[in-house]
């Protein structure tokens, strides 16, 4: 059994885990094993996600106070935790798309600034683009509109200079 110091000390790690994450998942991760885990994990990774197993009593109180509270009531059984740290649709992403291959566990629900999510919020927001899409389909209707603005500016300019051109050769023939 952990000492109370041990315990102090992975309550500090998980404080620091939760600190400056923008999303949390909580997954059942019964039946996995450890290999399924650790590729879950390197997968995460290059999301800029982690995953942490931990007792669940330990996350209680290393989330008592911040945006994690409520985590409190999804952290029941054998729990994993996905944090995403940069973009919180790709790590919820990557965790609903992997159970999903696997055919094993189950997500439990999240918690995204400081809202408990359920299951099907969860998936929902996995169903979401991620930020790099939404910021190039932005650009890309800024672009457009830009694009016809310019159009009709130019266009508008050319016939000003028709309209100068048919006024001078109807001076120049008078």
């Amino acid at each position: 059994m952990a000492t109370k110091v041990k315990k102090q000390e992975v309550v500090k790690e998980l404080e620091s885990f939760f600190n400056s994450a923008k999303v949390a998942v909580v997954a059942d991760v019964s039946g996995l094993t450890v290999a399924e885990l650790t590729t879950f994990r390197r997968r995460l990774d290059a999301g800029k996600s982690k995953c942490r197993v931990g007792k669940n009593t330990l996350v209680k109180i290393a989330t008592k106070s911040g945006n994690f509270a409520s985590i409190e009531s999804l952290a029941k059984g054998p729990s994993a935790i996905v944090v995403g740290y940069e973009d919180p649709v790709q790590s919820v992403k990557a965790t609903v798309d992997f159970f999903k291959e696997l055919k094993k566990g189950t997500i439990r629900g999240g918690v995204l600034d400081g809202a408990v999510l359920s299951t099907a919020e969860v998936s929902q927001l996995a169903s979401l683009p991620s930020r790099e899409a939404l910021l190039s389909s932005i650009m890309g209707s800024l672009d457009s509109g830009a694009s016809g603005l310019v159009g009709a500016i130019s266009g508008l300019m050319r016939d000003i200079a028709y309209l100068t051109e048919e006024v001078a050769k109807k001076n120049n023939a008078a």
